[in-house]
């Protein structure tokens, strides 16, 4: 179970980080004609891993026009190494680019593959021929730069202009795709990819944004929904300016956390949890008026919350303590280096394509295609509601909230909004297993009840704890109510409940 755990910590450090960039196409994968996929080795992935094999499905840019333009959806199979049932397709949220995170942690999803091929891929978005492109690793380094926070109306105009040309450089370098991203045409990709697999019907596993697509796929195609898991569901309906606020209301809990562990240890912060997020807070204020000097760049104050979100990950907590303490005494190195870790970017300047920075671009488009939109207007009282939950992390989450999506850029967003990804009514008669947790912020329960009734034949498994993706935790009660669903075809019963562990 452990290692399972680290396969979330991989997707919740993603996307506890305020970044906003995507990654680059890979451009060592060979490309099939449509419907097949031809595999081979995994050389693009940042560690070759011999029994992983990777290809391409190339599927319709736009699915109303099949013999159209099209694009190359990246892929990753871990093949089945006992009595194979077929494929099982995983979607772990967030930014959509789950390749590199498949191939990090896939050792974790053992017992799954006895009897399947598991398949991840890159969503249109986020990878191949189908990037976003919003600027350049200056341009990153110069949203970087930018002063939270919309108190004061020369700060607002900035941002706002800054916000306004950031989309428009989406709209200049990626115009061709941004109509066609969302969940429904992720869940049309999935369709064709089921059929390129050659399975009669879609076994999958969703987390989070994942669990939206697997519902959009139910109700686009009720009679082809095979095994399906939905994990730590998201109300579809939500706005960004909300999901920004449970994403918030989760960086904060953790950081919380992080703090009390912290004094409990005795921390260089201060000797109780007030006076070390007292020092903490100084320490970003002082650096948002005057920046730490670190070789030719300087240390502000949202490179030092991207380092302190570091914390998302609790092996790394030791290291952001003494880095925040370092930069108290006036040496911001380590927290330098945090920040960097955190969204991507190397010691020349280069943003990796795996991962931070520039892999999460694709779900800011996402968003914005499926979701409403604010105002500019409503951009400077969101800022206030998203400070007043998180003074540290809040001022930051207009632009780019730890989910992934971005109030800021959904406000100036070049294309129009749509309905379709947001719409989950399966009126087939599959049952599918919807798993939620009591104390999830980022996906609270109340999404986990819309979204099974929408369902119509969902059998519901609820943690009573507060994991974000209670299976890839490795909850134990919870793994063997959905491996005895994918492996076995045993159904929980509809209510049940596992306790905290």
């Amino acid at each position: 179970m452990a290692r399972r755990a680290t396969l979330l910590a991989s997707c919740i450090s993603a996307a506890a980080v305020f970044t906003f960039l995507p990654a680059p196409a890979s451009a060592s994968t060979a490309k099939a004609g449509p419907g097949a996929i031809s595999w081979g080795a995994c050389d693009d992935l940042p560690a070759r891993t011999p029994d992983l094999e990777c290809g391409t499905l190339t599927v319709p840019l736009d699915h109303g026009k099949p013999d159209g333009d099209t694009v190359g959806i990246p892929l990753v199979r871990a093949k089945a190494t006992g009595n194979r049932a077929g494929s099982l397709l995983m979607h772990f949220g967030g930014n959509g680019a789950h390749r590199s995170e498949f191939a990090a942690a896939y050792t974790a999803l053992a017992s799954l593959r006895t009897r399947y091929d598991i398949v991840a891929y890159d969503q249109r978005g986020s990878g191949g021929d189908s990037q976003v492109k919003c600027g350049s690793d200056r341009a990153v380094d110069r949203l970087y730069s930018l002063t939270a926070g919309l108190k004061r109306a020369s700060e607002r105009r900035r941002f706002f202009q800054e916000a306004e040309a950031f989309t428009q450089a989406c709209a200049k370098n990626s115009g061709r795709i941004l109509p066609h991203l969302g969940a429904a045409e992720n869940a049309r990709d999935i369709e064709r990819l089921r059929a390129a697999l050659g399975d009669e019907k879609l076994n999958y596993y969703g987390l989070s944004f994942g669990s939206v697509v697997g519902g959009v796929y139910a109700t686009l195609y009720p009679g082809k929904v095979g095994r399906m898991v939905l994990d730590a569901p998201l109300d579809t309906h939500q706005t960004p300016a909300d999901l920004a606020k449970n994403s918030v209301r989760y960086v904060q809990q953790t950081y919380e956390q992080f703090l009390a562990a912290c004094v409990k240890g005795g921390c260089d912060l201060g000797k109780t949890t007030k006076a070390a997020n007292h020092t903490v807070e100084r320490l970003v204020k002082r650096l948002k008026h005057t920046p730490l000097k670190v070789g030719n760049r300087e240390l502000g104050s949202v490179l030092a919350v991207n380092g302190l979100g570091q914390m998302a990950v609790p092996g790394l907590w030791a290291e952001v303590e003494s880095a925040l303490a370092s930069a108290v005494k006036g040496d911001g190195r380590a927290l330098l280096r945090l920040a960097d870790a955190a969204v991507g970017r190397t010691d020349n300047g280069v943003y990796s394509p795996y991962g931070g920075a520039r892999s999460l671009m694709a779900s800011i488009g996402t968003y914005c295609h499926d979701r409403g939109r604010e105002t500019p207007k409503g951009l400077v009282r969101v800022d206030a509601e998203l400070t007043r939950i998180s003074p540290l992390f809040g001022p930051l989450a207009v632009f780019s909230a730890p989910n992934n999506s971005s109030v800021a850029a959904c406000a100036f967003w070049p294309v129009p909004a749509g309905t379709e990804g947001r719409t989950v009514d399966h009126t087939g008669t599959t049952p599918i297993v919807v798993v939620d947790s009591t104390g999830d912020v980022v996906a609270p329960p109340s999404g986990a009840a819309l979204m099974a009734a929408r369902l119509r034949t969902a059998v519901r498994v609820t943690y009573q704890g507060t994991a974000h993706g209670a299976y890839v935790a490795g909850i134990p009660c919870v793994a063997d109510a959905v491996e005895g669903y994918l492996l076995k075809g045993i159904l929980p019963a509809d209510g049940s409940t596992c306790p905290p562990v």
